[in-house]
Order: structure tokens, then C-alpha cells, then sequence
């Protein structure tokens, strides 16, 4: 069979978008899918986005979510299936959410997809329903089924990707697992729910066997507790070390008590890592107790001096907004993050992802306030708080990232972790405010939350005039209500014209991005060529804006016809077709 393996981008502007690493998901299936003999090609939402030829001749297309991407991952599924092309989902998401991800694929894994997926793609190769196939739903003669989840991967049976998986792809970093599961559960984490408590680590042979490869590259072990088993780790570092197959400097996410064992300091400083994600959480020892989290402040402050101590930088990241944080939580932290000399943060905002118990208490409590997963990113406040209002929360959090991402603290710890930390901090000086820019309609949407307790969709309400743009061949209106901007766009649009078009669009906007509404079903082009364009230019141009919906003067046939004939991007925004099917 011929399948194309998709990852969705991820929404808005965050640190790990500078990290061009993909997920490894996708790269395991895509090599035991080739093993299998069938032709498999992988895109990597990071990187570019979905074209057309992607799906050219294909027999199936696999989609991998997490609750965040789902939205756009909906939207693509809903395409592909358009085209009559079947449609697999998988990843942390769809698991725990089936019904809802059925409305928009065939077939959806539930778990761990290293033995469900190939089995399913085996058996529709064959023209069978997978009815025996373990860890699938889907609808069979109009009855949803759920065959029974299948047992845990044989993580040491399971290939690593060649290098050449990636399709050429320049990554800054590689993405290697040499164990699933965690034996904690922190109440607002989906790893236990999605891969086990159990620990399950591949042989040191094959790890060994895939850094080879990534001899002089950079490296991130995406283990979610890469030293939960210390003698194994130590026993990894020492092969790495002696086998000469070092990275040129890897990343790793720890705990804690990583650092109060010095052998396991020392190893993984002779093996090349250069920084470790520590789940801190908080400051707060109440907090700490209600995430279930098994660890003190004071265990916080020894593992950054310690790490330190090795010339290894330190990422903390932190969740705000448990039922024991208030706005003071907030600003302690940032003071404890900039005393203890952290290298770099993320302040996250607690998000109750579908399949944690954070999500099921919210839930039960009626807390959450929308249901629109693409703001399920850990940046935006999407349930009521105890001790603060969610706008109060919002406010607090980017409060807390402009305060250690100031400029005054670009430089302070450049004595601490050398040059590499006031990189990072400058970087994230500069995401910060970036993202403050392009999130400025989001303190509107809570508000709108808030007064309703529901979410309501911005786009459906009745818009008002605020500005006309006119040209000798154009007219835009832009119309606002709350956080959605409408316009409607009339007249001729030719290739000269079209950039001006779309900057007049985006300045008239006042570099506010919110929920876009643009009615194009009465512009006229001149070409073919130039409704292509301005179909691409929009991609390019709402890429910013949460939710964006296009009406353009042709039918969904003939829209699909000309993106199949120029090869153009899958849009990121949703369209309204002007002109009914004949």
C-alpha cells in the first residue's frame, strides 16, 4: 500500500518551535510500515506543510494527534476523506477522546500504535474490516466498535528509524527513545494513562546501534523520565562513552533525584548532555502535594546547583493554576526561578488534557470553560481557577515569562552556563512578546467565557463596520465583533495587485490576530493563477490567527481540481464554497 504519515503543526508560538525535531512516533511506524514493504512517505508539520502530491495515489492516510494539533488534525482528516481516501488517527488525543475523532477519520488506535497500526493496515490490505485487530474503533455496519486494547509494546522489539526516515529533513536535533512508561502519576500528566507506570527500556545494543548515526549531531532522549532507572542510565552513558558513540550534545527530561546521585552527574557529563528539562511544577509544597508529585522545594533547589555544578544547563519547567496557587504563587516562583539561577523556564498554564484525572475532576466540577482543544497548548486558560479569576490567571503567567525573560536578566547567568544561556534567554525574550502580540484577543475570548460560562464561537455573532478599505479595483470592509474580524473583500484581484491586497488586510487589522471571517465570494480574478495565489498568500498571512473560515466564488469540486493541478498547499483555514455543486 501507499500511505502518507502526517503530523500536524502545533498552534502559535512557544520555545519548542525553535527545536526542529518531530515527534518519533510517526518515523517508528513509517520504518515498520517499510519493513512490511509497503511505500511510505512522512510530513512533518514542523517542517512544511501538507500538499496536495502528498496524497496523490495514496491508499490510506495516518494522522497523528496530540490535543492541541487536534483541530487542525480534524481539519486535514476531513479533506483527505473528502478526496475518498481512508483515514487513520492516532496519539494521546484520539485515544481518549474516539467518538469525537470518528466524526472525522475511519479508524482510531487507542494507545500505543507500534503493533495496532501495521496490524490494521495489514488487514484492510487484504479488504478485511479489522475486527480481530487489538486497540482499534471505528464503525462496522453502522455499530461503533472497540476491539480490546492490546497488551503493552515490546519496546525492545521495536525498530529505531534510519536516519533516512526523516526524508532529508534538516533537523536540529534527533529525537531517540530508549524507554516508555513512568512510575509516577502527577494527576495533569497523560503519559501513565497513555504508556503505563511500568518502565519498559529497549537493549543498550540497539540504542547504541541507532547513536551511531548521530555521531556529531544533537541528540534528545525522549524518554518522559530518562533516569528513572539510574543503574540502567549509568550503565547506557558508560556504553555510549566507550563505544565512541558520544553526540555532539544531548538533552534528556529528568527529575529531581537525578541529581543526588554524583556517578550519574559525572556520566552524563562525560556523555555529552548539555541540558535536562526537570519537572519542578512548582514552589508551592501544596501544590506539589495535589499534582502528586513526590518532591520538596528544597529537592528543586539542590538539583539546579548540582546540575550546575557540572556544567550542565538547567530548563525548569513549572504549572500554575492548581486549586492551591494564587497570584503571590505566581510571583514567588519567578523570584525562585531568577534566585536559584535557572538557565531557562516555562511557565505553563494547567491544562486538563483528556485522559488525566486533572481533566475528569474539571469536568465533573463543571470548571472547564471551552472545549476548543487548540488552546489545550499549557498557554492559555481554559477552566475557572479557585483562587484566581482565569483572566487573573492569564495575566499573572505572561507576567511572570516578560519578568525572567526581561532584558535586564539576558545576562545574568552567563557566568553560571557561559554564552548558550543568554541565547536562550534572548530567544525567549524575543517568543515572549511575540506571543503576547498575537494572543491579544484571547484576554476578549475569556471574558466572553466568563460571562457565559460556554465558548462561544465569535464568528457566528452579528458584526459591526469599523474600517473600509477602497483601491481602484478593491474594496475591503472590515467588520469586528468581540474577538472576530470579518472582512468582506469585492472587486477584481489580478498578480499585481495581490500583495497589496493582503497587506492592506493584515494593517487594517492593527496586528490584533483573532477569529477571521473572510468573505471573498464575490471577488473576481483575473486568472486562474491568481486565485491560486491568494489561496496560498492566506495561508501564509492567517497562519497567526486562531480560527480562520474563507469563502471563495468556485465549488468544492473546482476547488479540489485546481489545488490537484497546481500542486498548492492543504489550507490551515476552513472553506465556505460561494458556488454550489452543479
Amino acid at each position: 500500500m501507499k500511505i502518507t504519515l502526517i503530523e500536524p503543526k502545533p498552534p502559535g508560538k512557544h520555545v519548542f518551535n525553535t527545536v526542529k525535531m518531530p515527534r518519533l512516533g510517526l518515523p517508528i511506524l513509517g520504518t515498520i510500515l517499510q519493513q512490511q514493504g509497503h511505500e511510505v512517505n512522512i510530513v512533518y508539520g514542523t517542517h512544511r506543510n501538507v500538499r496536495v502530491s502528498d496524497l496523490a495515489g495514496c491508499h490510506l492516510i495516518g494522522i497523528s494527534s496530540t490535543t492541541s494539533t487536534a483541530p487542525l488534525a480534524y481539519h486535514l482528516a476531513d479533506f483527505v476523506r473528502s478526496q475518498g481516501i481512508p483515514v487513520v488517527m492516532g496519539g494521546p488525543h484520539v485515544s481518549f477522546q474516539v467518538e469525537e475523532a470518528l466524526q472525522h477519520c475511519d479508524y482510531v488506535i487507542r494507545g500505543e500504535g507500534d503493533t495496532t497500526f501495521p496490524a490494521l493496515v495489514e488487514s484492510l490490505a487484504r479488504g478485511e474490516a479489522p475486527l480481530g485487530v487489538r486497540g482499534v474503533s471505528f464503525y462496522h455496519n453502522g455499530e461503533l466498535i472497540h476491539t480490546p486494547s492490546g497488551p503493552w509494546a515490546d519496546v525492545g522489539g521495536i525498530p529505531y528509524p534510519e536516519i533516512s526516515i526523516f526524508g532529508g529533513v534538516k533537523l536540529s536535533t534527533y529525537p531517540v527513545m530508549t524507554s516508555r512508561g513512568c512510575p509516577y502519576n502527577c494527576t495533569f500528566c497523560s503519559v501513565t494513562p497513555m504508556f503505563g507506570h511500568k518502565t519498559r527500556c529497549r537493549s543498550i545494543d540497539a540504542i547504541l546501534q541507532e547513536l551511531e548515526q548521530y555521531k556529531g549531531k544533537q541528540v534528545f532522549f525522549v524518554d518522559d523520565n530518562f533516569t528513572a532507572n539510574s543503574a540502567r542510565a549509568k550503565a547506557l552513558m558508560r556504553a555510549i562513552i566507550e563505544h565512541n558513540v558520544v553526540p555532539r550534545r544531548w538533552f534528556a527530561q529528568v527529575r529531581t533525584e537525578a541529581a543526588r546521585d554524583d556517578e550519574l552527574l559525572k556520566l552524563m557529563r562525560d556523555s555529552g548532555c548539555g541540558y535536562v528539562y526537570v519537572g519542578m511544577e512548582s514552589v508551592n509544597p501544596k501544590t506539589l502535594q495535589s499534582y502528586n508529585k513526590h518532591q520538596q522545594v528544597s529537592d528543586i533547589e539542590y538539583c539546579i546547583k548540582r546540575f550546575h555544578d557540572y556544567g550542565i544547563m538547567v530548563h525548569g519547567m513549572f504549572v500554575f493554576g492548581s486549586d492551591e496557587d494564587t497570584a503571590q504563587t505566581i510571583e514567588q516562583t519567578v523570584k525562585f526561578a531568577c534566585e536559584n539561577k535557572i538557565d531557562t523556564v516555562q511557565f505553563l498554564i494547567l491544562t486538563p488534557l483528556p485522559g488525566t484525572r486533572t481533566f475528569t475532576d474539571l469536568k465533573e466540577t463543571g470548571r472547564i470553560l471551552t472545549y476548543d482543544w487548540s488552546n489545550y497548548d499549557a498557554h492559555h486558560v481554559v477552566f475557572n481557577p479557585l483562587n484566581m479569576s482565569p483572566q487573573e490567571l492569564q495575566v499573572e503567567t505572561v507576567k511572570a515569562f516578560k519578568q525572567f525573560y526581561s532584558f535586564a536578566n539576558i545576562f545574568k547567568n552567563v557566568w553560571v552556563s557561559g554564552w548558550r544561556s543568554v541565547a536562550f534567554r534572548a530567544l525567549g525574550y524575543w517568543l515572549v512578546r511575540q506571543w503576547e502580540k498575537e494572543n491579544k484577543w484571547y484576554y476578549q475570548a475569556l471574558d466572553d467565557m466568563c460571562s457565559s460560562n460556554t465558548f462561544s464561537n465569535p464568528l457566528n455573532q452579528q458584526p459591526h463596520v469599523i474600517k473600509v478599505i477602497k483601491n481602484r479595483l478593491l474594496s475591503i470592509e472590515l467588520v469586528s465583533e468581540g474577538t472576530a474580524a470579518v472582512a468582506k473583500v469585492t472587486g477584481k484581484l489580478g498578480d499585481t495587485s495581490m500583495s497589496k491586497t493582503i497587506k492592506s488586510f493584515l494593517k487594517a487589522l492593527n496586528s490584533t490576530y483573532q477569529n477571521l471571517l473572510i468573505d471573498a465570494g464575490d471577488l473576481t480574478f483575473v486568472s486562474e493563477t491568481a486565485l491560486v495565489r491568494f489561496m496560498n498568500a492566506l495561508n501564509r498571512a492567517t497562519v497567526k490567527a486562531h480560527q480562520t473560515i474563507v469563502r471563495l466564488p468556485l465549488s468544492h469540486k473546482r476547488l479540489f481540481e485546481l489545488m490537484a493541478m497546481y500542486d498548492i498547499e492543504i489550507p490551515t483555514y476552513v472553506i465556505r464554497e460561494a458556488v454550489p455543486e452543479p
